[in-house]
């Protein structure tokens, strides 16, 4: 079973605990929640719960996990990550040390090592059959580094962030070359430099050695800080894991969030796409629609607008009529922002709709990997 299919039966396990009382407490009345920091908030349902933990293991794996849960399930996730506001430093390391013993009893199947556990601890008592175990079973606690796999690159950094050279490569030579390529893509040049060097000198590695910043970098995953995601702006959080899934899970999700909450489902469609994504989107469609405007409409559309969303209007019209949108904007000086708002928000809107029916692609938008169950 691969390291993303186990994390992925710990979140179902948790969404199925909520009639498993011992594991998580789920509030017996309905209603509005008190405020994250209010001092007595209720047990989080297990919805809220996975909720955080996407929060908190990056917005490009979130996106690939909802997308695998069912659509009522990624509904509801959905909708508790846009009402998060903090998730404490304390709060976050219970959150991971909950779904990392979720993840533990994920991978091992029934009748394997906690049957064989249990047996000899029946027989030896749990020291002695501890003792047994590591003997007979060098990995049982998984293959080294596996719990970074699926990680992103940005998290991975951010766990490796003060160890030394010598670690960072070790750890990277155990990963994915994907993986480890995007996380050396984060580093400095004179950093980058220093561990490609050592990555080509790696040869073999103590297993103690390996034992050793196996058990520390574990021990990160779980205590990691998150002080600087404490305050959390979760509706801008779930627009991001939205652009992180692809396309058919990403507007089943939000069509449903729009149905119970219009405002929220505007609120995300305005997040979701940006001029960013004009400035990225394919030319096609652009040339279309700028074709049926007039060169006052277009002068201003672009009026006041950032060097970069000019650019690409005028990528997309002749040099001749370019010039003639330029005269038409000197002209037109000076322009209200009321007139100058009307303009852009006019063929913003025509965007906008023509990428949520897909006729508009945006580069590293609309390209999300699919999985296969």
């Amino acid at each position: 079973m691969k390291v993303n299919d186990q994390r992925l039966s710990a979140y179902r396990k948790t969404l199925d605990a909520s009639e498993e009382p011992a594991l998580i407490k789920v509030p017996q009345k309905d209603g509005p929640r008190p405020r994250e920091g209010s001092g007595n908030e209720p047990a989080d349902t297990p919805y809220r719960k996975v909720a955080k933990f996407l929060l908190l293991i990056g917005k490009e794996e979130a996106g690939r996990i909802l997308s695998r849960l069912s659509e009522g399930q990624a509904e509801k996730i959905a909708a508790e990550i846009a009402s998060i506001r903090r998730v404490d430093p304390d709060e976050a390391s219970v959150v991971f040390a909950e779904f990392e013993s979720l993840f533990r009893k994920a991978r091992v199947p029934s009748g394997g090592l906690d049957t064989a556990r249990e047996i000899l601890s029946q027989a030896f008592g749990e020291d002695r059959a501890e003792e047994m175990l590591r003997k007979s079973v060098p990995d049982m606690d998984g293959k080294p580094f596996d719990y970074l796999s699926g990680m992103s690159a940005e998290r991975v950094d951010r766990l490796l962030a003060g160890e030394l050279p010598a670690v960072k490569a070790l750890v990277l030579s155990r990963l994915e070359p994907a993986q480890a390529a995007g996380i050396i893509k984060l580093m400095s040049p004179e950093e980058k430099k220093e561990i490609v060097i050592r990555l080509a000198k790696l040869t073999s590695v103590r297993p103690e050695l390996i034992r050793r910043v196996d058990e520390t970098m574990r021990e990160k995953v779980l205590s990691v800080s998150v002080s600087d995601e404490s305050a959390i702006d979760g509706r801008a959080a779930l627009a991001e894991i939205l652009r992180n899934m692809d396309m058919k899970s990403g507007s089943s999700i939000l069509e449903g969030l729009g149905s119970n909450d219009p405002e929220l489902g505007r609120d995300l469609r305005e997040r979701l796409f940006t001029e960013r994504d004009i400035e990225r989107s394919d030319d096609r469609f652009l040339q279309e629609k700028l074709r049926v405007l007039e060169d006052r409409e277009i002068a201003l559309a672009i009026t006041g607008r950032s060097e970069g969303f000019r650019t690409k209007i005028f990528a997309n019209i002749s040099k001749a009529r370019g010039a003639q949108v330029l005269e038409e904007e000197r002209l037109a000086e000076p322009v209200s922002k009321k007139e100058a708002d009307r303009a852009y928000n006019s063929l913003f809107a025509a965007l906008r709709t023509a990428w949520e029916r897909g006729d508009l692609r945006v580069a590293d938008h609309d390209e999300k990997e699919e999985w296969v169950e």
